[in-house]
């Protein structure tokens, strides 16, 4: 081996043993746990009768979806941009731009889905466009969505027995009408 070599070899050993010592691993230690859960024991059975393990605690209360002419509760917050999208629709279908209010009423759609008054004006503008079977269609689904909403309820039946006269379909609109009157009761 030369003397270069030699060197560099002990230049690079020299070099292994300044920088491995730096790269060690500290020693494995446990990461620390968090402290077990303790599963509440079970209830106390004494006399037949069963001992609570804790008080009961009511549920928070889940909000419904219910709009003003519900007898219901106060009504959901709905989105600021589904307010504008149905704002800009109703002025495009009074209007007789009947396209594009479909269009922004699908666009309220995609962003709240579970909005019955939207499914609502869309069904009453596939109506006035001549989709009568759309228009059902629409109609059904709007009134799926409003559970306890009974006057939307009954528009929506409304809607539903006039796309059925629309089709020629005179007992199915009657029978359609028939469901409006007892909504109306409620």
């Amino acid at each position: 081996m030369s003397t270069v070599s030699a060197a560099r070899f002990a230049g690079t050993v020299l070099a292994l043993m300044v920088v491995i010592p730096g790269c060690s691993m500290a020693p494995y230690t446990k990461a620390p746990t968090r402290p077990a859960t303790r599963q509440a024991p079970p209830p106390v059975v004494d006399r037949g009768v069963i001992a609570p393990e804790r008080p009961a605690v009511p549920a928070p209360a889940v909000p419904r979806p219910v709009y003003p002419s519900a007898p219901s509760p106060a009504p959901r917050e709905q989105p600021a941009a589904v307010v504008a999208l149905l704002d800009h629709a109703e002025a495009q279908a009074n209007s007789g731009d009947l396209d594009a209010a479909a269009v922004t009423l699908e666009r309220a759609i995609r962003i709240d889905s579970r909005n019955p008054i939207l499914w609502h004006h869309l069904a009453q503008v596939r109506l006035a466009e001549g989709e009568p079977v759309q228009a059902e269609q629409l109609a059904t689904k709007s009134s799926s969505l409003a559970a306890g909403n009974y006057a939307l309820q009954a528009r929506n039946w409304q809607l539903i027995a006039e796309a059925r006269r629309n089709r020629g379909d005179e007992d199915a609109a009657r029978s359609a009408e028939r469901q409006v009157r007892k909504l109306e009761s409620r």
